[in-house]
This record gives C-alpha cells, structure tokens and sequence, in this order.
C-alpha cells in the first residue's frame, strides 16, 4: 500500500509498504481523508515532535478488526484519532475510534478531530455568548475557533490575519470585522472598538510572538487569553501588563469529540467551509505542505485523498 512517510525537513515520499494487519484491540482503516493540521505543517518545517502525530486527522471505514474488538465492524465509517493518517490505509486501537452517525458526509468528517480542537479551546477558556473575543490567526485553527465561537452564540468577534485569502474567508464566516496585523497596531484597535476596555477574550491560534503579545495586549482586565497555537520559538512576556491586568492564561492542546459532534448533529456548524482543497496522496508533498508552508495566501485547509 501507500503512505507518506516522513524522512526529515521538507523530506516527505509517498512510498510502498506492507500491508497492515490489525493486532489485538486494533481496527484498520481505509483513509478516505486525512487533513493536513497546523501542527504538522510545522513538523515539515522545524523537525517532529516528541510522540509526533504526524497524520492524524482522519476519516475513514473499518476494513478488518483484531481480536477483542467487538464494539465496531467492518463497514462502519469511523473517525481515527491516530497518527500515521497520510496512507491508503491505517491501525489505531478501538479507544481511539469513534463512529459516524448517518448523514454526515466525509468531506465533514474530515473536520471533526481539529473542531474537536476548537471545541476544547473555547470551552476550557469559559468563552460565553455576552463576550467580546478576538482571534489572533485566520487559518485553518483560528478558522474552526471562530466558527466555535459563532456556535455559542458570541455576536462580537475580531480576527487579524495577515493573509487577504483568509481574511475574506472568515469576513464570510462571520467575523465582526477582519483585520491585517501589519496595517493595525491591534491592541489600540480593540481598545478602540471596545470602549477603552479590551476584549474579554483572546485566542492565539498562530504560534508566533507577535500573535500572542497582540493577545496579551487587547485583553481587559480580568480577561482570559487562550493560547491554541503552536510555538516552535520562545516567546518573551511583558510580566507588569500580564500581572497588573490580572489576565488569566490558558493552554491548550486537546479535543472534545463529544461537543464537537452535538454541534454538528444540531446543524449548528459546517466546519467543511475551511476547506479549500483535496489532493491526492501522490501529491501531498508539492500541493499540499510546500503550498500550506509557503503560498499562505493560496490555500487554507487542504485534505489529502490516499
């Protein structure tokens, strides 16, 4: 079979290799889609991380089970919360299996794993209806936040993003207003349209120093900022304005498939809308992470097809 393996920096081949046989607790799945994340973009870049993983946003249906796996079957369509998803077909252990209900088409089961992400982030961040939020990064992270956000029901919702593409999109997802952090000093702008006070809310969703400082700084007294994004640098903190605005900061980096699938269910969210490209598995080196890394303004999801 096919699969994308990663040999280094900007080192990805589409090679065969054996086919997989479950083992016990495990189900193999045919990979319908596998959604190029944020995090691994930035493993093609900087060097993998500690436990990688490296293709893990993926949908798909059961094609043989191991023994003791009694609670799916062969033909169920799953989402696999696993690694190695860039291939023709993968393992992953019945606990990291969850199954599709009807109706939901594969292009949004796709989008389940990283809006299970959006979920957790804007959940553990206590983000309520009445707040004003900002969200620093229009990609595909920042993106799927502010679709969370619009879900619970939050009217005022800033994004700065320094891509005209993703701009666009999320003016039509529905951002309040849109802004280039290159042509705004942010935190003046909030301040601006929030009566001097600040946004209750902030949400890093890039990974970079300025993102998290324009967080920082556009959040009011008493706010939260939450930090989604992921550093590859350190990051030096202004300590006085974080201390003296008594601003709480929360990282994550987990998911709430749960939630994420109640909203979906409820029709309350078509996290599909992000999706701008599929690309066959033969071409995910040059159409999609070379494009992802380097053409930002080109594309903003991309999901591979083995």
């Amino acid at each position: 079979m096919k699969k994308a393996v990663y040999h280094g920096i900007r080192d990805i081949r589409v090679e065969e290799v054996a086919e997989l046989e479950p083992g016990p607790g495990e189900a193999k799945v045919r990979v319908v889609y596998c959604g190029i994340c944020g995090s691994d973009v930035h493993e093609y870049l900087h060097g993998p991380f500690p436990r990688s993983p490296f293709g893990h946003e993926v949908c798909g249906e059961i094609v043989e089970v191991g023994s003791g796996v009694d609670d799916f079957a062969v033909g169920d369509r799953v989402v696999a919360f696993n690694r190695d998803g860039y291939a023709e077909a993968m393992l992953a252990p019945r606990e990291r299996l969850l199954k599709l209900p009807e109706g939901i088409s594969w292009e949004r089961a796709a989008l389940i794993e990283p809006l299970s992400g959006a979920a957790y982030a804007v959940d553990r961040g206590g983000v309520k209806a009445t707040d004003r939020v900002l969200i620093s990064g229009g990609g595909s992270v920042g993106l799927l936040v502010l679709l969370a956000v619009k879900v619970l029901g939050v009217e005022t919702v800033y994004l700065t993003e320094i891509s005209e593409t993703r701009r666009k999109r999320a003016r039509e997802l529905g951002a309040t207003d849109v802004f280039d952090p290159l042509e705004f000093k942010i935190p003046r702008k909030m301040k601006e349209l929030t009566e001097g006070q600040g946004v209750d809310v902030s949400v890093e969703a890039v990974g970079i120093e300025a993102a998290l400082k324009d967080c920082l700084a556009s959040t009011r007294h008493g706010g939260t900022v939450v930090v989604q994004g992921i550093f590859t640098d350190r990051v030096p903190i202004h300590m006085l304005g974080f201390v003296s605005r008594e601003i709480t900061m929360i990282g994550t980096n987990s998911i709430n498939p749960q939630l994420a699938l109640e909203w979906i269910a409820a029709g309350r969210v078509e996290p599909e809308s992000i999706v701008t490209r599929i690309v066959p598995l033969d071409d995910i080196a040059r159409e999609g992470f070379d494009v992802l890394a380097d053409e930002k303004d080109r594309d903003i999801k991309i999901l591979v097809a083995p």
